[in-house]
């Protein structure tokens, strides 16, 4: 999809839509509905990415933990990824 379809279809400029590619802009949180909606996404796939099954089913359980467990889980996932 062109930038000026994109614009169009969310109801905004073209250069205004290039400013927020680039970052120079922020876009309002109806906007950025606007876009996901457009690219056929919700917010939190283009925000944080979309997680597998397995995944999620991670996600619900470490956020059932009391918060100093879930502390932990965050300092081993953290240095898992540093080795």
């Amino acid at each position: 999809m062109t930038q000026e379809k994109l614009a169009e279809q969310i109801g905004i400029s073209k250069n205004h839509l290039s400013n927020i590619e680039r970052g120079k802009n922020l876009p309002t949180v109806p906007l950025l509905f606007k876009l996901c909606d457009a690219m056929g996404e919700t917010p939190d796939y283009y925000l944080i990415g979309k997680l597998s099954a397995g995944g999620e089913d991670l996600v619900k359980l470490i956020g059932r933990m009391p918060g100093p467990q879930q502390e932990q889980a965050r300092k081993l996932v953290k240095a898992y990824f540093e080795l």
